[in-house]
Parts: structure tokens; C-alpha cells; sequence
């Protein structure tokens, strides 16, 4: 794009370019040109760049060139602010640059601020505090607050996510090497700062945030005289269209600088959530309410492209942009202009087509699943009418059902003193099962709410391996219908291939059909405490006819070696030959250096106080029963241990889910001691240097690692008596055993580990050793 010189700056080696795109903004311009001269940072070169004004607004700034010597004036034809920060960088001399908004002011010490954090910590962006003002007052902008973008301190794109809340190119300072090849599109004028400022976080690699102001947004008053950032409102589908090409470009850019596989899928996730979430959200409901037929078949068709464009991993993490083409939509179905619901229809099915059975079970949990279940069934029939159903149905608050559902429904309740579950399982169950076996895979947990650990992978393999199975998972929901519990036996009833990973006690006592698959991938690896038949007797155990009823309908369990094929065949009473070692996929993660690689990075920006310290991981398993187990009485004296320890390790605190309660950290040692109990167990021990457990069977995926391992059993003889265990336990674990805090203490410090016999133990429970368990069970189980 052409552009001229007007006037240009006498500055020959500037600190910093402050880049400024002038558009009709007479009424503001004044302020942000004194608020850049009046900075406490000298050597500052002011580029103002015209973008065809009409209202005077050229006039004036070449009027502040002709007075004063380090301001350059531009001038263009109008192509929006991009364009105009492009030649603003084509003319710029500075060592640093910084954009500013033409109706936008800096305090004082900004650009001395940002400056001097670049020079000290050598980073390629320094970004700050930023706030928004009008006539009346001044407010934080809740996006960065919300997500953290304010906390200080040196940061990456890919450890620091939440940078994404923060794309605005003008509350930073670039080093110009990093910028100086880079542009803004010219093709968009909203959101066409979000290619350019990731790109720049990128290619910078290291971001520094201060703790301090460093910049003030304007929102304007004047509903005909608004800014670019306010179209969004105004003109929604402009906005619209020009944030799908930026996600386009974005998403881009993302693909070519991180080469990390596993970092590049997340990061996609948290951008593509952001976009969607703070700017398509906004522009959508606009369209939606207030758009004619031709814009709102316009915006379906490019949901339906963006859909179409992302992989299933992608779209199955965006729970934002699900809720939105499904309830969220539905619950505005109304809106939608007759002509425009085919393209609805359209962008619906190829939504529900990619949802895995952990991203329906998400949207089934939210406060519609009725709508939820309206739109899958539109998606499956073609047709628009369960979504009218729906509606009417909720207008006259009555349920509308058909077959032998419909009979249930209305007379279920009439019958006294029996419940839905009875109905569920000892009439509709027996019942389907009379019906044809499905090509049907089902996985069956109450552990956890989406597809985890041993289920994720396993599925994964699946999409992969067998594309034309239907999948369909009944994962831990707080409670389900008459009609969803109608349908999980039905589909228990008629499936091929059943996925347990745990108990599951809506199957206890029923006999499934004898040429369904059901087969266990116990959650645990190794064998360790006794569990099922091989506990009954001791002090933590069930009855006989409890196990009877939750193990029955076994086909095949899955363990991770031959050596412990007779104790899970004990445990769960079945044959031998039907126990085979193909190993424990959430572990296959531990043989992935691209997935240890990021995880350990993702950790390092998340705890800064991890870097350059080694990693003591305190995982207990619980005492007790079911009401004990949840508070769990700490004997690890955490301030003993930051005394001796702290120099050179920080601890991290990893209880087991069942604990809920009791784990506190004194506010003092908070700088040495992390309760990590919400991270997922197998990435807080790629961050371990050194574990200490006790009876966990976490000591079987921590020895993959090969590092050392400590076992604090204080209690030894009174968990004797409550589990007891497979192996001797003082000759059977890989470590030292210590039963007080300065014996553990002592044993860090002489480092009296010996690592060949965490080798050993490796060897001795997996037979496997490749991180292929997963595709292994698929290929060999599921024929």
C-alpha cells in the first residue's frame, strides 16, 4: 500500500516508535498525542499515520509535526488501522516499538516502564496492566483480570495460555527485530490485530509482564461515533465474518511456529476457545436476534465450514462452541428465519457427528439436557421436528415420547413404592435385551464426568482403528432421567463391546447377554493392595455376594503383566486365559517425550516456583472406608521439610480423589509447597524428581520414569490388617520404607536411592514397554 511522508522525525536513533493510525478522531487526537509527548521516556519517535481523514483530524497532526521535531507524520488512503500500522513499520527507526490508539492515552511512565523491563530481562514483548475509561470512570478489563494476564513476571505463549486474553496490539512493546517482517492483514478490519500479536508472541518466545498500568482504553460514549473494537455490536455480521478469516490466519500461524505436536493441539484448544468465547459469541447473538435470512444462512454455513475445518480432538475440547450450536441456539431456535434452519440443520449434524461421548455427557450435564437430547435427535432424524417437540413441549411443560418409552413415562409414577431404576433395569433391560446385538462400543465409568486416562486413549484408538463402530459412553452424572436410564440398558442391552474401568454398580446383579464383550481395564496398575474376592475378610473389604454381583459379567480384564495375571484372575473370578497382559493405556503417555516435554513446560509457567528446583511429589492413598477415607490426617511435616529441604526442592501435594478434605499449606510455606490434588496424577509425576507414597499403586506408573522412590509408611501395620497386600511388602517395594518425617528427611539428603531396582520392578510389571497399550487392546480385543 502507497503511502507519504508528510513530515518526517529528527530522531536518529530512537528508543522507541510509537506507531499512532489516525481516522476521524478530531475530538480525541489532542489527548493522545499530548500523552506521548509527556512521557517520562526521552528519545520517543511519534509515527501518526492518516488513514484518509475527513474531519480534520490530518490538518491537526500536521500541525504537531511542524512543532515538534520527533513526531513523523503519514498520510494514506483509507485501508483501516492495519494498513496504517504496516507503514507506520515500514517507517519506523526504533529499537522498540509500541503501538497506541488514536482516541487512547498512556500514563506518564508508561513506555519508560515497558522499556526498562525489556532492556533488563532481553524479551522480545513487554505487556502491563491495561484499564478502560470513559467520561465517568475507569474499570480493569474483566477478560484479563478474569484470566490472570495482569500476573507479573516472564512468560510464553505455550506455558502461559491465557496471553490469548490479551491480543490487542497496543498495550505492549515489541522489540523491533521480532516485529519488523511481520503484518497486519489487510483484508480485515476486526480482529486483524490477533494474527499479528501471535505471531509476535511467538517469535519473540519469551514475554515479560509488569506490574503496572501501562495503558488506558477509551470506550467511547457517542453511539455515532464508535470504534472498531465496539462494531461488534453495531454491525455483527461484519465483525462476524472478518473474525472467522482472522481465526483462519491465526490458526495458521499457530501450525508453522510450534512444532511440539501435543503443545500445538493445546494451544489451538485455548485459542480457538478464546475467539469463540469473546468474540463469536457476541457477533453470533447478534446475528442471530436481529439478522435477516440471507446473513443468518451465511453465519450457519461458515459454523458449519469451521466445524468441518477442525480435527475431532479440537472440536471435542471446545465445550463453548458445543453449548452454543446446540442448546444455546435452541433455546433461540425461534429467532432463526425459516429459510435460514436447513443451514442450522446442517452446521447441527456435523456437530453431533464429531461430539465424543465425554463432550455429549458435558452438554447432557449442563441445565438443558433435554435440548441437548432434542438437538441429537434432529441431527439423527434430519429433520428439524424433535426441536419443535421440544419447544412445545416445554411451553406446556409436559414430555412427549413415543413407543415403549411413552408407555413407561406415563405410568411409571402411578405404580407405589417402585422406583425408576427398578423399571429400568428389571422390566425395559430384560426387554431390550430380546433385541439384535448392535456393532456398539460402550464405555461405562462413574470415576470421572469426560473420557480419561485409560478410556481417552482406548477411544482415541478406536476413531482410528474402528471408524465404523458407534461409540457411545454413560460417564459419572449426578443423576439421569427415566428416559436416559431407558436408554443406557438399552444400550447395555444390544452392544458388542462394553468398556469398564472401575466398579460399576448400575450393572451389579444383571446378567448381560452372553455375546456382548465386557471387558475391565481396571484404573490401577500393577497389583499391590488386594482388591475384589482376594480382599474379603479383612477390615476395608465387601461381602462375597456384593463382588459376585459387580464381577460377573466379566469377559476379559486387561493388566499390565503376566506376573499378575492370577491375582486380577482371583480378584474378579474369572479364568486365567481370559486376564491378558496388554498393558494400561493412560500410561502410554510416559513413553511420549513430546507430551513430557510440554507437560513439563506447562508446569514450569503455571508454578514459576518449580524452575530451577527439583521436585519432591507426596501421593498417599486413603485410609479406611468411604466415610474415614475422605479427611486424611497429614503426617508429613511440611515445615520440617522446607527447613532442611527448601535450598534445593519444593514439595507438591497429591491426594487421592477420595480425599476431600484435611490437606492445608501454612500461608508461609505457600512459595515452597503446591497442593497439586487437582492435576491430573500421570503430569504432576513427569514434573516428580522423587516420589513418596506409601500403598499406592501410583509406584507402577512412576517407575516407567526409572527415578527414585520413597515409601512413608508409618502406619504399616495397621494397613495390614485393613487391606493387606499381593506381595511381602517390605522385600516387594522398589525404595526405601522410613516411618518418620526425619528418616525421610535423612534419606532425601543421602540421596539413598538405587535406581536399578526401580529397573527391575519396571520390567517385572510391564511386559510392554513401547506406550502402545492402547492400540494393542483395540487391534487385539475389539475383532
Amino acid at each position: 500500500m502507497l503511502y507519504e511522508i508528510i513530515r518526517e522525525s529528527k530522531l536518529a536513533e530512537p528508543k522507541v516508535s510509537a506507531i499512532v493510525p489516525v481516522y476521524n478522531v478530531i475530538n480525541y487526537i489532542d489527548e493522545t498525542i499530548e500523552s506521548l509527548l509527556n512521557q517520562t521516556l526521552k528519545d520517543i519517535e511519534i509515527i501518526l499515520v492518516d488513514d484518509g481523514s475527513s474531519d480534520g483530524s490530518f490538518e491537526k497532526i500536521v500541525d504537531y509535526g511542524d512543532r515538534f521535531d520527533n513526531i513523523c507524520v503519514a498520510k494514506e488512503p483509507n485501508a483501516g488501522p492495519g494498513m496504517a500500522r504496516n507503514n507506520g513499520l515500514s517507517i519506523a527507526k526504533g529499537k522498540y516499538i509500541s503501538f497506541v490508539d488514536s482516541d487512547d492515552i498512556l500514563p506518564e511512565r508508561a513506555l519508560e516502564i515497558m522499556y526498562e523491563a525489556a532492556e533488563k530481562e532481553q524479551v522480545g514483548v513487554v505487556t502491563g496492566i491495561s484499564v478502560s475509561f470513559n467520561s465517568n470512570r475507569s474499570w480493569f478489563i474483566g477478560g484479563h483480570y478474569n484470566k490472570g494476564v495482569f500476573k507479573s513476571g516472564r512468560k510464553t505463549l505455550i506455558q502461559n495460555p491465557e496471553m490469548l486474553y490479551t491480543l490487542g496490539p497496543c498495550n505492549k512493546l515489541y522489540l523491533r527485530e521480532v516485529v519488523q517482517d511481520i503484518r497486519f492483514p489487510d483484508s480485515i478490519k476486526v480482529a486483524e490485530d490477533h494474527p499479528f500479536v501471535i505471531e509476535a508472541y511467538l517469535k519473540a518466545k519469551s514475554i515479560y509482564t509488569v506490574d503496572e498500568i501501562i495503558y488506558n482504553y477509551r470506550a467511547r460514549e457517542d453511539e455515532g461515533d464508535i470504534s472498531l473494537s465496539q462494531i461488534v455490536t453495531s454491525n455483527p455480521y461484519v465483525s462476524f465474518k472478518d473474525i472467522i478469516a482472522s481465526i483462519k490466519l491465526s490458526d495458521a500461524l499457530l501450525k508453522e511456529y510450534v512444532t511440539n505436536p501435543v503443545a500445538l493441539q493445546k494451544i489451538r484448544v485455548d485459542y480457538h476457545d478464546r475467539i469463540i468465547a469473546t468474540d463469536i459469541w457476541p457477533a453470533y447473538k447478534g446475528i442471530l436476534l436481529n439478522g435477516d435470512a440471507e446473513t443468518q444462512i451465511k453465519m450457519f454455513d461458515a459454523f458449519r465450514t469451521l466445524v468441518d475445518s477442525m480435527d475431532f480432538h479440537l472440536f471435542n475440547n471446545l465445550g463453548v462452541f458445543q453449548r452454543l450450536l446446540t442448546f444455546e441456539t435452541i433455546n433461540r431456535y425461534t429467532f432463526i428465519k425459516e429459510k435460514a434452519r436447513p443451514s442450522y440443520l446442517r452446521a447441527l449434524r456435523l456437530a453431533y457427528e464429531k461430539l465424543d461421548p465425554g463432550s455429549l455427557n458435558k452438554l447432557l450435564s449442563s441445565d438443558y439436557p433435554k435440548e441437548v437430547r432434542a438437538g441429537e435427535k434432529a441431527a439423527k432424524r434430519n429433520s428439524v421436528k424433535p426441536i419443535y417437540n421440544r419447544l412445545v413441549a416445554r411451553k406446556l411443560k409436559s414430555t412427549i415420547s413415543t413407543g415403549f418409552e411413552k408407555v413407561v413415562v406415563k405410568n411409571w409414577k402411578k405404580l407405589v413404592g417402585v422406583s425408576r431404576n427398578f423399571y429400568a433395569r428389571r422390566i425395559a433391560f430384560p426387554f431390550y435385551k430380546l433385541g439384535k446385538k448392535e456393532r456398539k462400543i460402550i464405555f461405562l465409568t462413574n470415576k470421572h464426568d469426560v473420557l480419561a486416562d485409560s478410556f481417552k486413549a482406548v477411544y482415541d484408538e478406536i476413531i482410528l482403528q474402528k471408524p465404523d463402530y458407534k461409540v457411545v459412553g454413560y460417564l459419572k452424572q449426578p443423576q439421569r432421567t427415566i428416559l436416559e436410564l431407558l436408554k443406557m440398558y438399552k444400550d447395555i442391552a444390544t452392544a458388542e463391546y462394553i468398556f469398564l474401568d472401575d466398579y460399576y454398580r448400575q450393572i451389579y446383579g444383571l446378567t448381560l447377554r452372553k455375546d456382548s464383550e465386557v471387558i475391565q481395564l481396571w484404573h490401577a496398575a500393577g497389583a499391590f493392595k488386594k482388591f475384589g474376592f482376594s480382599s474379603i475378610g479383612y477390615a476395608d473389604s465387601n461381602t462375597e455376594s456384593f463382588e459376585r454381583d459387580a464381577h460377573k459379567n466379566y469377559s476379559k480384564v486387561v493388566v499390565s503383566s503376566s506376573e499378575i495375571v492370577p491375582f486380577y484372575a482371583e480378584a474378579f473370578d474369572v479364568d486365567e486365559k481370559n486376564v491378558l497382559p496388554l498393558g494400561v493405556p493412560r500410561t502410554d503417555r510416559f513413553f511420549n517425550e513430546e507430551y513430557k516435554a510440554y507437560i513439563k513446560s506447562v508446569f514450569e509457567g503455571k508454578y514459576p516456583a518449580l524452575k530451577n528446583k527439583k521436585v519432591i511429589t507426596y501421593a498417599p492413598t486413603f485410609r479406611g472406608g468411604p466415610g474415614e477415607r475422605q479427611q486424611f490426617v497429614m503426617n508429613l511435616n511440611i515445615r520440617r521439610l522446607a527447613e532442611k529441604l527448601g535450598d534445593e526442592y519444593v514439595l507438591v501435594l497429591k491426594m487421592h480423589p477420595s480425599v476431600v478434605r484435611g490437606v492445608g499449606i501454612p500461608f508461609d510455606l505457600q512459595e515452597f509447597a503446591f497442593n497439586m490434588s487437582n492435576e491430573d496424577i500421570n503430569d504432576v509425576l513427569i514434573n516428580t524428581d522423587i516420589l513418596i507414597t506409601d500403598y499406592s499403586s501410583v509406584v507402577f506408573d512412576f517407575s516407567i520414569m526409572e527415578k527414585p522412590v520413597l515409601f512413608y509408611a508409618y502406619d504399616l501395620e495397621g494397613y495390614l490388617g485393613e487391606r493387606n497386600f499381593y506381595y511381602n511388602y517390605e522385600e516387594f517395594v522398589p525404595g526405601p520404607i522410613v516411618r518418620t518425617n526425619e528418616e525421610l528427611i535423612g534419606t532425601i539428603q543421602a540421596n539413598d536411592f538405587d535406581l536399578e531396582k526401580v529397573r527391575v520392578f519396571k520390567e517385572r510389571f510391564f511386559d510392554d514397554l513401547d506406550g502402545n497399550s492402547a492400540k494393542r487392546i483395540v487391534k487385539e480385543l475389539i475383532k
